[in-house]
């Protein structure tokens, strides 16, 4: 669920977290049809901004195929743990589960980074603007459209498991797999089943209208409907410019041209594509961040970990004051007990050495009074041998 919520929130902030940078910087064309109408395109931007646009773009697709897999991931996961509990206790270990979250992070950065390449931008001499051309002719295709044809079978795949897995996880929960005695550990698992369906119902509300769109456009482009613009050749060519650098510019012009689903003139039906185009890059976003809010509101070890986190900042910030403010009182108070030592030592010699001299006069008095008795002694013995 971790990486699930990094997924989420990088694809929400490489679609929206700098537009109001962005937003700042288009020199946009104004175009009047009808009423005046506000047309940015990539070509509006200065350089480097509009090179920092394209590969966030890009990024976005990664990112959500990142989202879109781990989710997939994770309603499997959940299937065999409700099938094979005491298989998935023995061998479904936290390692395991890392190494399926890094390939599925692997395995979408992998296939996108061609796209990253295909495109080159340079500065015009006469001002900022940004001039674009394609790099790699050989990638241009691959990086377009077998690229979206690639996201349109992962993404359908991935909503038909996720469909299968919530259908299976509702019957589970509808029988007698959850009752009985309700322990703490039960209480989590329904808790965990519980994130997890709401992750997967949500997740499949939000991309059905992307799934819808991308197998239109697939359908279409196999069918051959888009080679009355011109042939094979120069389609292809037209629509890797296009897919690549204006996504949504080109998929709202291919809507307008070869679908009936607005009715009206052809501009009210130009803004119901854009609008169509934005609403489903709308809906993505709030699949994204919905997961992310779901996984903290229903996850206990997330709320637990990120409110450690705050407390140890917090204990850490107050530790080092509460160092900071006892640090003096503490020195001057062993520097008071320091003296005190140097006093009671120098009171100890001082008394140790009045001892000794006392020690040393008293013996001294002795000394001198055993010569007085032995000088007395000797005289009377001399006395009375004559």
């Amino acid at each position: 669920m971790q990486g699930l919520a990094v997924a989420d929130f990088l694809t929400a902030f490489s679609s929206y977290g700098l537009q109001p940078l962005f937003n700042s910087q288009f020199f946009c064309r104004y175009v009047k049809r009808g009423s005046v109408t506000n047309q940015c395109t990539l070509k509006d931007l200065p350089y480097p901004y509009c090179s920092m646009v394209h590969h966030l773009s890009l990024a976005t697709f990664t990112f959500h195929t990142i989202s879109y897999t781990i989710t997939t991931c994770l309603g499997i996961q959940k299937v065999i743990a409700i099938r094979f509990p005491i298989w998935t206790r023995n061998q479904l270990t936290n390692k395991k589960t890392v190494v399926c979250c890094v390939g599925c992070f692997l395995f979408s950065i992998a296939i996108s980074i061609p796209r990253h390449f295909t495109i080159g931008f340079i500065r015009l001499r006469d001002n900022d603007m940004c001039l674009y051309f394609l790099n790699f002719e050989a990638a241009a295709e691959y990086s377009s459209v077998y690229y979206l044809m690639i996201q349109t079978v992962l993404v359908t795949c991935c909503c038909v498991f996720m469909l299968l897995s919530t259908v299976y996880i509702l019957y589970k929960l509808a029988t007698n797999k959850f009752r009985g005695r309700i322990t703490e550990q039960r209480k989590q698992e329904r808790r965990s089943v519980i994130m997890v369906i709401i992750v997967l119902v949500v997740f499949l509300v939000t991309e059905v209208p992307k799934v819808c769109l991308y197998l239109w456009w697939c359908y279409n482009y196999i069918s051959g409907t888009f080679f009355d613009m011109g042939g094979l050749e120069r389609f292809n060519k037209k629509i890797s410019y296009g897919i690549l650098v204006e996504y949504e510019q080109v998929m709202k012009d291919l809507l307008l041209r070869h679908t009936d689903m607005f009715s009206g003139e052809n501009y009210m039906r130009w803004k119901y594509c854009l609008y169509l185009m934005g609403g489903v890059k709308l809906f993505t976003i709030v699949g994204c961040l919905s997961n992310f809010i779901i996984y903290i509101v229903m996850s206990t070890k997330m709320r637990n970990e990120i409110s450690l986190m705050f407390t140890r900042r917090t204990y850490n910030r107050t530790d080092e004051e509460g160092t900071t403010q006892t640090q003096i009182p503490r020195n001057r108070h062993s520097n008071k007990i320091g003296m005190d030592l140097i006093q009671r030592n120098g009171n100890q010699r001082t008394d140790d050495e009045l001892e000794i001299n006392l020690t040393q006069e008293t013996g001294n008095r002795h000394s001198k009074e055993i010569e007085i008795n032995l000088i007395q002694e000797t005289e009377n013995q001399r006395f009375k041998m004559r």
